[in-house]
Parts: C-alpha cells; sequence; structure tokens
C-alpha cells in the first residue's frame, strides 16, 4: 500500500466520480480505476459500489475512508513541516552541551546534515549549569545537559527526551593499567582496588558538576580517596596520563580518547541517563527535526550506541 494510492481513494470518495477524481490527481481516469482495483485487491474487500450512473462507498469503504483521510492529513502536516524547515525558515541548528558529548554529538550533526545539508549547524560548549538558560534564552536550540541537571520547579516548557543509559569507566593510562590494575578482576574495579589511588574529578563552580556534587557522588558509592580537581577535560587526560590519578569519566567518550589512556569497567558508579532538552514551542522548525527525527530514529541511536557505548549498555 502507497500514499499515492491512498491520495486517489480519498479523491473519489470525496468526489464520487471516477472522472472528476482523475482530473483532480492530474492523471488518466484509467489509472484511477486501476488503482482502485489494487488497492481493494489488497483490503481484501470491495470499498465502492460502481454502476454506469452512480458511485457509492461500500460500509468498508466508508470505514477506510474514515481511518485514511486523518492519516493523509497527518502526512500533510509532516510534508509541510519538513518542507517549511527546509525552505529556509529553518536556516540553521545550534546546539549546546558541556564537557563530554562532542563525539557522539558530530555523528548526530553527520547523520542531520545528511538529510538537510542546507541548514547550517554549529554547536557552543557551556559550564553544564548554564545549559538550561542558554536554551531558554534562545542562544541555542537543543542542549545535552549533565544527567544530574534537574529542571526548576514549575518548569513544563521544555521536552525532554532520553537518548541512552551508559556507566561510567574508570579512566588510567596504560602504564597504570599493566603495572596497577593487571590482571583485571573479573568482576571489574572494586572499592579496594582503588586504596591509595589519588582520584581526579572534573570539576566546575556551580551546578550538577560541582566539586561538591562529584565528592557526593563518591561518597554514596562508599568511594574514599584523595581528591584532586581540574576544570577542563584535556587538563583531566593530561593528569591522567602523566599517572598522577585516575578519573571515572563516560564510557561514551572511549573513541575520543587520546593515545596513552584507556577505561577500564567498573560497577562502583551505577549508570547515568542522558538525554536531551529542547523548548516545547521552539521557534525553530529545526530544533523540532532534530530532536523528533534525529533523536528518535532507531537507525541512528543503534548506531551512537554501537560506535560509542560499551557491550550491553
Amino acid at each position: 500500500m502507497n500514499l499515492e494510492r491512498l491520495e486517489y481513494f480519498a479523491s473519489v470518495a470525496d468526489h464520487l466520480n471516477f472522472t472528476r477524481a482523475a482530473e483532480d490527481c492530474h492523471v488518466a481516469q484509467t489509472a484511477i480505476s486501476r488503482h482502485i482495483a489494487a488497492l481493494e485487491n489488497e483490503v481484501g474487500c470491495k470499498l465502492f459500489y460502481r454502476t454506469n450512473r452512480a458511485v457509492e462507498l461500500t460500509p468498508a469503504g466508508k470505514a477506510f475512508y474514515s481511518e485514511v483521510v486523518p492519516m493523509l492529513e497527518h502526512y500533510r502536516r509532516a510534508l509541510e513541516k519538513a518542507r517549511t524547515a527546509y525552505s529556509g525558515r529553518a536556516s540553521s541548528l545550534h546546539l549546546g552541551i558541556g564537557q563530554y558529548e562532542m563525539g557522539f554529538v558530530s555523528q548526530l550533526f553527520r547523520e542531520f546534515h545528511s538529510l538537510f545539508p542546507d541548514i547550517a549547524l554549529s554547536v557552543s560548549q557551556y559550564p553544564y549549569s548554564e545549559l538550561i538558560r542558554r536554551l531558554e534564552d534562545g542562544t541555542v536550540d537543543v542542549i545535552f545537559p549533565h544527567p544530574a541537571t534537574i529542571l526548576p520547579d514549575g518548569q513544563r516548557e521544555i521536552d525532554v527526551q532520553h537518548m541512552f543509559s551508559s556507566a561510567p569507566g574508570l579512566l588510567v593510562s596504560t602504564e597504570t593499567a599493566e603495572t596497577r590494575f593487571s590482571p583485571l578482576p573479573k568482576r571489574g574495579i572494586q572499592k579496594k582496588d582503588l586504596d591509595g589511588e589519588t582520584i581526579i574529578l572534573l570539576t566546575e563552580p556551580a551546578g550538577p558538576m560541582s566539586g561538591e556534587s562529584e565528592i557526593s557522588q563518591l561518597e554514596k558509592a562508599g568511594i574514599s580517596a584523595a581528591v584532586t580537581q581540574v576544570n577542563s577535560l584535556n587538563g583531566l587526560f593530561l593528569m591522567v596520563k602523566a599517572g598522577l590519578g585516575i578519573a571515572f569519566v563516560p564510557s561514551f567518550i572511549e573513541t575520543e580518547l587520546p593515545e596513552g589512556l584507556m577505561l577500564l569497567p567498573q560497577k562502583l558508579l551505577p549508570p547515568q541517563s542522558y538525554r536531551s532538552m529542547t523548548l516545547k514551542n521552539s521557534p525553530n522548525p529545526a530544533a523540532g527535526l532534530f530532536s523528533k527525527g534525529i533523536l528518535t530514529s532507531q537507525t541512528v541511536m543503534s548506531g551512537i550506541k554501537k560506535r560509542y557505548l560499551r557491550h550491553g549498555e
């Protein structure tokens, strides 16, 4: 069954005349008749009573028509939204990210650009504590907040969409992995394995990734260790690579790690839910194309998970 055939059916049902339906659809009457016959064969029953003088919907045809009309209307609205976004009224899309999301967001950009090459794409990095404000004031169209981000009380204007869940991995230098964590325990890293280690925390002055929040997360997991704080992902990489400590980081950054670093599996810290956020009534149609299109595509998200998440997440 195809949409063109359904359009022909709806036109005949509206006009109750094959000649007028053919004129309305700009095709030959024989083509209309052929498509209606094929549709009736596919449905498995007659949709029209036809005589030399009149055309009338059968009971089955009336039931079918009642379902087909709203479906075609929904399809036309979807086309209009896509054309609106693609025609220039949605000429750009601006994403806001924090410290960790650059890798999988670049993949999402690639997928989006392949579908809408005329929409300009850009991304800005902000502290996680600023992302919601940047979304609300229109600086960015879509954000990828820290998993611990909590919407303000009464906030109903932001649409939250779960993308995937991922447990942190333990970031170590390859040298530390060989000398300190080899052989790796079958159950992954345990609390006792962290004895004497310094944990390097990537922190921000405030918000969900503040030093206080990060230390609290370790304490909830029963992890007690010396802590050193850094304010950038590159700084964290440098410290760990120099053998000055270890770190818990999202496992999806594994493909982005510099040479000399690796992730070890651990079960001390639980998986976290990673989400996107957009304004429910965003003035930019491209935001909807991204959040309701790319981010809801099973094909796209399966590719993201396969590339960036550890097996089984």
